[in-house]
């Protein structure tokens, strides 16, 4: 059922890209939330290429994150990441990944507590020192895609019983940091490719 309320939900904020995210169609958060929450950094999506074992280079973005933990309790940090685009794809971070792209992305970021998305997963401990520090990885699309929105869950104990579209159906739905990019230019080059911030907002998903 969570799944199909998230396709809806994607769809939704697909067909409102070049809208201000506030206007989407989708549910919100409460104005005060009295459930945990953990604070999230980011970079922005960069684009790297990889040799992967048939010899082939292929090529993937990927996002670098911070994610610490200030709400007066250990929690266990669960990511849960998909990756949307104005042309209609929808994908987790991590799938069709080669398992050497990690490395590759370790040493160029050159961040000694980067942690690989398998090994980020389990119990963050509170405070500053033992923030935990991951990257999503995702492969570029084959086809022009000129924005992508970079959904973020497993931040926060907020949820909401919600009545899905179209259905009289209901279905838990989690607090979740949405982020928007655009990226204009040719997907055959990558590295050559602009990416821009069009802001961020938290939904319920």
């Amino acid at each position: 059922m969570k799944s199909l309320l998230a396709v809806l939900i994607l769809a939704a904020v697909i067909a409102g890209f070049g809208t201000a995210p506030r206007l989407l169609a989708y549910p919100t958060p409460a104005m005060v939330s009295h459930s945990w929450n953990l604070e999230f950094s980011h970079d922005v999506p960069r684009a790297i290429a990889v040799k992967s074992v048939d010899g082939l280079t292929r090529w993937y973005w990927y996002m670098t994150y911070k994610v610490v933990n200030k709400t007066g309790e250990d929690r266990l940090f669960v990511p849960e990441i998909t990756i949307a685009t104005d042309e209609g794809d929808i994908v987790s971070a991590g799938r069709g990944v080669a398992s050497n792209v990690y490395d590759a992305i370790k040493e160029q970021a050159g961040n000694r507590f980067l942690e690989s998305p398998a090994r980020v997963v389990g119990k963050i401990l509170q405070g500053q020192d033992y923030a935990k520090e991951s990257v999503a990885i995702w492969p570029v699309f084959a086809h022009d895609v000129t924005q992508v929105t970079v959904f973020v869950g497993g931040l926060s104990g907020e949820t909401q019983v919600i009545t899905i579209p179209g259905t009289d159906k209901s279905a838990l739905v989690s607090k979740t940091l949405m982020m928007t990019y655009k990226m204009p230019g040719d997907p055959a080059s990558p590295q050559n490719q602009a990416v821009m911030a069009q802001g961020e907002d938290w939904i319920m998903r």
